[in-house]
């Protein structure tokens, strides 16, 4: 398949780790003239501290043609619909003091659940990208862009939310962290199924010289690429 769209997403939660590589990513989208979706991490417990570095140190960096969106770490103690609904609120709320409104969003460690899926239709999240961007989903799971069902996140139902599945493969999530020998397979086995990719990344690996690696071996296959909010607007459209 040669018109596969590709939507490279990169998880932002480098005030927790200690380094960040956001120069070297952003050198190698704009030599590859890739739009990516930076997911801004958010916790419970710190609310306030990536967001803020980000705020400070890296958002100037970023390409205005680029997509910002969430990334939300859902604390042990949020075990209610509710308690998750105000944290996903919360999130929101939290970038938008940096003028930041986002329409894409990830949960960490693939923790989505059922009752999330109202609150970010709620708080204006048109696409989720959350599983697989921690391990495989279940079998029989979709693994192209579907609608969730209010009550179960990997079955299609009536929601509006889009939910993108990140790709993976034999228990390799498609991450370009793990480099584009590891990331061939899951990107080839995709590519015979479906016209739609899904990868992530970190900041807090050097992930530069992977990220051009991979788009160029999907270019040579006739792979274009889009910001999450781009492709769900246009399966929309569609």
């Amino acid at each position: 398949m040669s018109d596969t769209t590709v939507a490279v997403t990169v998880d932002c939660t480098c005030a927790s780790q200690s380094k960040c590589f956001v120069s070297s990513i952003v050198s190698a989208a704009e030599q590859e003239a890739i739009p990516l979706t930076w997911l801004i991490g958010v916790q419970e417990h710190d609310p306030l501290t990536n967001a803020s570095l980000y705020h400070r140190e890296y958002l100037h960096r970023i390409p205005a043609w680029h997509e910002l969106g969430l990334y939300l770490t859902f604390d042990a103690t949020a075990g209610s619909t509710v308690e998750r609904g105000d944290l996903i609120r919360l999130g929101k709320d939290v970038l938008k003091q940096y003028s930041i409104k986002p329409t894409a969003f990830r949960a960490a460690q693939g923790d989505l659940q059922a009752g999330d899926v109202k609150a970010l239709e709620d708080v204006g999240i048109l696409v989720d990208a959350t599983p697989g961007s921690s391990s495989n989903p279940p079998e029989g799971a979709p693994r192209s862009p579907y609608h969730p069902a209010y009550d179960h996140v990997h079955e299609p139902g009536p929601s509006k939310l889009w939910v993108v599945p990140v790709a993976g493969l034999d228990e390799v999530r498609g991450y370009v962290d793990v480099g584009l020998d590891k990331l061939k397979p899951i990107i080839d086995s995709s590519r015979q199924t479906q016209s739609v990719l899904c990868l992530g990344m970190t900041d807090c690996a050097d992930n530069g010289a992977h990220l051009r690696n991979v788009a160029d071996y999907l270019k040579k296959r006739g792979a274009r690429f889009v910001t999450l909010t781009q492709l769900v607007t246009e399966l929309a459209a569609a």
